[in-house]
């Protein structure tokens, strides 16, 4: 009898943050790149949103790909609303400057979404989680070091857990502000059959 060949993951991201946390979290996988403007997909609800640009992306890259049938593809998006404003990808440092100024003794808001996709069973999971942040005192050479820092303009959330520190209090999941809600990631992907 044929042993059943390990289900192969594909990440649908672009972001070397992500690629590390799933690499930190034990997973094996193929990168591929969406390549899509993501500025192109709107929605005044933020958490419709994430999901419309994560499940974009994978349809961006089945598009482009021919993948074994015993493939899972996952791909991820997350934004940061404070004070009703949207905040995705930040693109100068006075933008850097300003938002983490501003977020000083405040609260924020994360969104991430998850979409996990069989290819075989032709099967999509997904979900948005959202995490509450309230901050308090910011030091402005941590300020400074986040607008220095190249991986600050590669998403929308706080890819330093060390940043978190000057968080009061987190409500919901740190993975989520970090990009990867490892927690619904593991469930889909045992709903899939990844695990077997």
């Amino acid at each position: 009898m044929n042993k059943k060949e390990k289900t192969k993951l594909i990440l649908g991201s672009a972001s070397l943050f992500r690629k590390k946390l799933l690499e930190d979290a034990g997973f094996v996988f193929d990168v591929k790149i969406a390549d899509i403007d993501e500025k192109k997909i709107r929605s005044d609800d933020f958490k419709d949103l994430v999901l419309k640009i994560a499940l974009a992306k994978m349809d961006a890259i089945l598009e482009k790909n021919n993948f074994d049938s015993n493939s899972i593809i996952i791909t991820f998006d997350g934004v940061a609303v404070h004070n009703g404003e949207l905040r995705e990808k930040p693109i100068s440092k006075e933008e850097v400057m300003r938002w983490h100024k501003e977020y000083v003794n405040s609260k924020t808001t994360m969104y991430t979404s998850v979409v996990a996709h069989h290819i075989g069973l032709n099967k999509t999971l997904q979900a948005v989680d959202t995490t509450y942040i309230d901050w308090g005192e910011i030091p402005e050479r941590v300020i400074k070091e986040m607008a220095d820092n190249s991986i600050t303009y590669t998403a929308a959330g706080f890819h330093s857990r060390a940043f978190l520190h000057y968080a009061k209090k987190v409500e919901g999941s740190i993975d989520t502000v970090v990009g990867v809600p490892l927690r619904i990631l593991e469930n889909f992907l045992e709903e899939l059959g990844y695990f077997e």
